[in-house]
Order: structure tokens, then C-alpha cells, then sequence
């Protein structure tokens, strides 16, 4: 026997204010939406209001009462975040009504598909009016998500046509597609309220992930504020877990009123709050037609704030018509990919739009290039297919434009790096270059892998042309120096995979601990020729007393020979073994043959050794020339200097007895 695991929804209700959306759900819930003195006294619905429903399958649905009246938009916005079904609620003797239309856009662009549309007040009228106003609706829905949605009416005081309602909402609920879960909790906070012995309770709907008692919750935007989960409730019931799609009652420990914000979010997981997005903005049929840039206030969940919004991919967006945009927030938001956000203008009289989140972390859009346009209608394209999650990390890593390990990429799409490393060996085109090392997995475009190829390629050629009788190129650690990977562990990781591979290719080769092209060979001309033999006697002639570097690149220019160049040619003599370099000096190597000698000799009958000072005696020299050599002596591991005196080590007394 299969056992249908419960659903976890939320139904919203939408409509003008006084069309009797409370009534409907006191009448069926028998609990009372209006909570608030002003309320009473009004009315009409401020607040939110909460309830639930137990249908007779045993589903249990939680319930949000939102405002109808004009001036609380942004409350029914609030509300209508994370809704799963839509109560529409129309008043037989009234009909179609300005926030009922204001309403239906709202919960449309929010992404609710599924809905009922509710006739209330039939008690009030005549079969013909009711008719009549169903003809109204039919007309209203045409073209709309709901234009197939079911109308029920009913009589919140005579009880008539609930039955029916709660048919309809039962049948409704297996259309509803599971949401997807996340690995992490997160929740707008839309109550706070303190409660004596308890202390504060937030409320919200759950829109991603699980949460259970005792766990530790962040206060987000923020890093330190951390809080405690003591106990949930879920339709007024405690329980030990809620999920996504439940209306959930928190009760917190390390929670301060002074603490809490309206739009704040409860997460487990540190979200990385913006002032700037990628978006798409769809406005509505509306008197207005913005420029390049306005001025708007945004809302999502329930945060709320000024911001601005630049049009990307259009000069100017007229009725109807959807473009991509990026919006400047005037606070910080913690949102993330495929949120859904309303506009409205700045006076907040008029709900222009609303869009859909594409990016939380863009870099700012300067210019409006054909290829910036091109690669945001990519993320658009695969922000929206939510099953494209490929071309989301494609697109990611293009934006990067460098090697990632898997879980920045994980944390910016909100995934697990399983399901980033499944998918990536799952439909990879070849787009992605995916590897390991070191036990971790990173990614690139390939794209980018491919310019890191060729750019490795172009240096080693600059550096051959510029130093055409040096055999070697650059080691690992240069080139992480020249692609900025000197703190990136990814990169560092990512190049010596990529140099790896090169040396298999057979374009690259190994010098020493550099590398070098495949073909390259060193090219000794004459006039080269004649300047090595110049400088190497320079050096010679130099002898112990130290040469001087800037008297050497005097001499040098005299020859025409200019400074980089010189670098090369001591570099050669180096690397033909003529001299050491040593603590950026030069020494020929002579030089240091007969220091070595003359220290190995007055050494071998000495088992105390000498200090310095008769080292210097002994070669008639600089004390910088003796620390010199010393230095030299101790990296060949001739003599060592662990007190004030000069020791031979096992290796010069072997060499002190051929002397």
C-alpha cells in the first residue's frame, strides 16, 4: 500500500476590502481573522490574519487573511509571499473592484498558479445577479493563470456553498507541485509578539528548508545575532518540525524587540545580504511609463525599501511588456535567486509590476553591452526553467571568471555540492571544466579554461623572446602571481592540474622547477656572445671585493647593454654555473672556489673552529663580503654556525682532505 506523504500548503486569500474575504474564512474555520481593536472597529482587515483548515481527506492547510483596502498593499504583498493557492474573493453585488484586479497581478506575479475563485454575499442577491457576475469574472480571468479556475459561491451567513468550497480545495491540492527543499531554513518574520513566561514568538511562512526544535537560528541581515529555537507550532498545534510551505509560530530564545526589523529573515545558514540585483520587471497595464532609470519602492516578503531601477535591455518599458533590469536597493535585502518581488511607484499609491530575482550578487552594469545583454538573457532563461541548473552554474562561472571550488558556486545557487557535482556530470557539454585536487572539487568555464591555456602559452612566449638564452620560463608560483592566485586555493590547485596536463599535451616543458615551451631552445648570437664574456670578467676582476650592483649597471650601459638585459646575462652565467647569486649579489664563482679553499684549509686542524672576524683576517675583506660568502658556504653545506664559530660540516671535511 503506498502511503501520499501530507502536503505542507498555504492558502492565501485576495481581494477588494469589504467583499467579505474574513467572513469566508471565519466561516470556514470558525476562527476569527480580525484580531485587532481597529480592526473591530473598522471593520475592515489591517493585519494579517492567520487560521487553518483540516479537509476531510485530513490535509491541513494554513490560512493568511490579507488586507483588501488600497492602503495596506504592502501587508497583502507580505501575505501573498509563498502562497500555494488563491481564495479570490469577488462579491456578488459588488463584482470586479479595483483592488480585485490590483490583487489578481499581485498574486500572478508572485508565481501563485493554483486558485478558486470565491462568489461571496449570494445571500444578497437574485440567481440572475449571480450570473451575472460570474459572466463579469469569466471575462476578467480570460488570459490570466485562472481563467480555468473553478467560481463557487457562497453565503458566509447562511453557510451556503462551503461544502462545495471545501470539495473544491481538496481537489485543487493534488495539482500543486511539491516544493522544492533546500538544505537550509529560511523565513520572513511577519508577527513578533511577547508572550508572558515565554517571551517572543515570531510568525512566518516557511520557504525553504526543515526546522526543529533547539536549533540555532541568525537573525538576517546581520552576522552575530544568533537565536534559539525553544518551540514551534504549526495550525496552533506544537510540533517538533515545520517544513516549506508551512505557516509556522516560533518561540525564540536570545530574541530583543530592538533586535528585530520588518523584512528581517530567520535562517540557519549565513546569507550574504545585497543592495544591488539582476532582474526580470514585467509592468503591469498601467498610466506609466518609466525611463532609463526610476524611482521605486520594492517589496518581497516582507521587506520594503526605496530603490531604483536601471532598464538594461530597453530605453523605455511600456505597458505589458517585461524587461531585464538591475535595481539598486537603498537598504540591504537578504533575497535570492528566483525570489519574486512588486513594484510600486514612489508615492506607493500605484502597483506598477514586479519581477523575478536573477541574480543577488551582479557586478554593476556600467555599460550596456550587446554581450552583457546576451549573457543576462541566459540567466533569465535559466533562473526561470528551474530545471536548467546547469546553465545557472555555467552562467556563474562565467560571471567569476576564474577557478571556484564547488561549494561557492553551491552557496550562490543555494544547492548542496552533491547536487551541483551531479549536475554538472549529468549534463555537462563539455562548458564545464570539472577536477579534483587535494580531495577538493573545483570548477571552471572552459571558456576561461581555455584563455588560462593560451594566456600560459603567450607568457612563456614573451618570456623566451625577451630572454632568448635562458632555458627556463616560470615556476608554479610565478604564474600564480601573474593570474592573481597568490590567496585563491581553488586557483592554486586548478594550475597545477592545468600545468600537468600541458607537460602530457606536449606544448610545455619541465627546466629545473620552471616551465618552459616545448620547442623553445636557447639562441646564443655573437654580439650576446661577446657581452656574457664581457660581464663574467667584470665579475672575475671584481674579486673579494664585493661588486657594487649599481657601478656594474654603469659599466653595462656604457656597453649598451640595458638593465633587463643585464638581468638575463647574470642570470645565464648563473645557470652555467660561473656565478652565485646570492642575497641579490653576484659572485663569481671562482671567486668563491678560493674563499671556500682558503676557509676549508684553516679549518681542517681546528676543531674549535673560528668566528667571523677571523674569517674576514684570514681573506683580507668587507664584514658584508664575509657574510657573504659565508651565507654561500653554509647554503652548499660546506660549514655550519651554530655559536659565534665557523664549523666544517661532514661534507667539507671531506672536501678539506683533498686540499
Amino acid at each position: 500500500m503506498t502511503i501520499n506523504r501530507m502536503k505542507h500548503l498555504i492558502l492565501g486569500t485576495a481581494g477588494h476590502v469589504d467583499h467579505g474575504k474574513t467572513a469566508l474564512i471565519k466561516a470556514l474555520t470558525d476562527i476569527d481573522c480580525d484580531t485587532h481593536k481597529e480592526e473591530k472597529e473598522r471593520g475592515i482587515t489591517i493585519n494579517l490574519g492567520f487560521s487553518h483548515l483540516t479537509l476531510p481527506s485530513g490535509e491541513a492547510v494554513g490560512i493568511i487573511d490579507v488586507p483588501g483596502h488600497k492602503d495596506f498593499i504592502k501587508t497583502m504583498v507580505a501575505g501573498a509571499f509563498g502562497i500555494d493557492i488563491v481564495l479570490l474573493v469577488v462579491a456578488a453585488d459588488s463584482g470586479i473592484m479595483p483592488q480585485t484586479i490590483e490583487h489578481l497581478k499581485i498574486i500572478e506575479m508572485l508565481g501563485v498558479k493554483q486558485g478558486i475563485v470565491v462568489l461571496t454575499k449570494i445571500d444578497l442577491v437574485d440567481d440572475e445577479m449571480v450570473e451575472l457576475a460570474e459572466m463579469e469574472i469569466a471575462e476578467f480571468l480570460e488570459g490570466t493563470n485562472f481563467e480555468d479556475a473553478p467560481v463557487v459561491g457562497v453565503s458566509s451567513v447562511t453557510g451556503e456553498g462551503m461544502d462545495e468550497l471545501v470539495a473544491k480545495i481538496t481537489e485543487v491540492i493534488p495539482k500543486i507541485k511539491e516544493r522544492k527543499s533546500t538544505d537550509y531554513f529560511r523565513m520572513y518574520i511577519d508577527r513578533i509578539f511577547n508572550i508572558k513566561g515565554l517571551g517572543f514568538v515570531v510568525t512566518g511562512s516557511v520557504l525553504d528548508g526543515e526546522l526543529k526544535t533547539g536549533r540555532e537560528l541568525l537573525l538576517l541581515p546581520g552576522k552575530t545575532k544568533k537565536v534559539k529555537v525553544r518551540n514551534i507550532q504549526r495550525h496552533g498545534e506544537p510540533t517538533e518540525k515545520v517544513f516549506p510551505g508551512d505557516r509556522a509560530a516560533i518561540n525564540l530564545a536570545g530574541l530583543k524587540l530592538d533586535d528585530y526589523q520588518r523584512g528581517m529573515v530567520l535562517s540557519d545558514k549565513q546569507i550574504e545580504e545585497t543592495s544591488m540585483i539582476d532582474a526580470t520587471y514585467t509592468l503591469f497595464d498601467v498610466s506609466y511609463e518609466p525611463g532609463l532609470w526610476s524611482k521605486v519602492i520594492f517589496y518581497s516578503g516582507t521587506f520594503e525599501c526605496t530603490a531604483r531601477i536601471h532598464l538594461l535591455d530597453k530605453d523605455i518599458l511600456k505597458a505589458g511588456e517585461t524587461a531585464i533590469v538591475q535595481i539598486h536597493l537603498e537598504k540591504p535585502a537578504i533575497l535570492i535567486n528566483s525570489d519574486r518581488f512588486i513594484i510600486r511607484n514612489s508615492s506607493n499609491d500605484m502597483t506598477l509590476g514586479g519581477g523575478i530575482v536573477v541574480d543577488t550578487a551582479p557586478l554593476h552594469h556600467r555599460k550596456r553591452t550587446p554581450k552583457l545583454i546576451e549573457n543576462l538573457n541566459s540567466l533569465v532563461e535559466a533562473t526561470i526553467n528551474s530545471d536548467n541548473l546547469f546553465n545557472l552554474i555555467k552562467i556563474e562561472l562565467k560571471k567569476e571568471n576564474a577557478p571556484v571550488f564547488v561549494g561557492f558556486v553551491a552557496e550562490k545557487l543555494n544547492k548542496t555540492d552533491k547536487e551541483i557535482i551531479e549536475e554538472c556530470q549529468n549534463n555537462n557539454d563539455d562548458s564545464v571544466y570539472i577536477f579534483t585536487s587535494s580531495g577538493k572539487t573545483i570548477l571552471i568555464s572552459n571558456d576561461i579554461h581555455k584563455e588560462y591555456h593560451n594566456k600560459i602559452l603567450e607568457i612563456l612566449e614573451q618570456q623566451h623572446q625577451k630572454n632568448p638564452i635562458l632555458e627556463e620560463g616560470f615556476d608554479t608560483k610565478e604564474f600564480y602571481g601573474k593570474f592573481g592566485f597568490t590567496t585563491n586555493e581553488a586557483g592554486k590547485g586548478y594550475l597545477e592540474v592545468l600545468m600537468k596536463e600541458m607537460l602530457e599535451e606536449g606544448v610545455i616543458k619541465k627546466v629545473g622547477n620552471s616551465y618552459a615551451l616545448s620547442n623553445h631552445t636557447v639562441k646564443i648570437d655573437p654580439k650576446t656572445q661577446e657581452q656574457l664574456v664581457w660581464l663574467e670578467n667584470i665579475l672575475k676582476e671584481t674579486g673579494i671585493d664585493l661588486p657594487d650592483s649599481e657601478n656594474i649597471e654603469e659599466l653595462a650601459l656604457s656597453k649598451k647593454i640595458k638593465k633587463e638585459r643585464l638581468k638575463m646575462l647574470l642570470k645565464y652565467l648563473a645557470r652555467q654555473n660561473k656565478l652565485v647569486f646570492y642575497q641579490g649579489e653576484h659572485i663569481h664563482n671562482s671567486v668563491v672556489d678560493k674563499c671556500r679553499k682558503v676557509l676549508l684549509d684553516d679549518l681542517k686542524d681546528k676543531g674549535r673552529g673560528i668566528n667571523e672576524k677571523e674569517f674576514r683576517l684570514l681573506l683580507n675583506t668587507t664584514k658584508k663580503f664575509i657574510q657573504i660568502i659565508l651565507g654561500i658556504l653554509i647554503e652548499q653545506g660546506v660549514v655550519n654556525k651554530e655559536t659565534f664559530y665557523i664549523m666544517l660540516t661532514d661534507k667539507g671535511k671531506e672536501m678539506a682532505k683533498n686540499i
